[in-house]
């Protein structure tokens, strides 16, 4: 319907595709949306988790239970559609960055944070760098 080829659709269990925000409450089962950074690779064994090549971007949970205390799971009387999108991790899609670190959205921050401290960020180790996305992503949560 939408054109994503059948194989480009990985079904996965309760595991990884079923939302609860603890062990009792509302839930339902839930999808999942990846940016492929490297689709020329393919399907054949692709692994969701390797962050250099795929980031969840979007997922929807399908908002239809209440798990009670004894594990039950009971029909909502109002389901309903819970979506969320990170705007951080389209940034990264979009500007072609390799993490959301270094998107227009954070990457000023740490630039600042180096120049600051008298360093270019593409002359710091890794572990320089690691303190300094630390620095840009807590400075980006407290001001937005």
């Amino acid at each position: 319907v939408v054109g994503v080829p059948s194989e480009r659709i990985v079904r996965m269990g309760e595991k990884d595709n079923f939302w609860s925000s603890g062990p009792t409450g509302p839930c339902g089962p839930c999808t999942e949306l990846y940016y492929d950074f490297k689709p020329e690779l393919g399907p054949e064994g692709a692994y969701l988790e390797d962050d250099d090549r795929f980031i969840e971007f979007y997922n929807l949970v399908f908002m239809q239970y209440n798990r009670t205390a004894s594990g039950e799971l009971e029909p909502l009387e109002a389901k309903c559609v819970d979506t969320g999108m990170g705007l951080e991790r389209m940034a990264q899609i979009l500007q072609g960055k390799p993490n959301n670190y270094e998107t227009d959205l954070i990457f000023p921050l740490i630039e600042k944070a180096c120049s600051l401290a008298g360093k270019r960020y593409s002359d710091l180790d890794e572990r320089s760098r690691q303190a300094c996305k630390v620095i840009g992503d807590h400075t980006r949560a407290v001001v937005y």
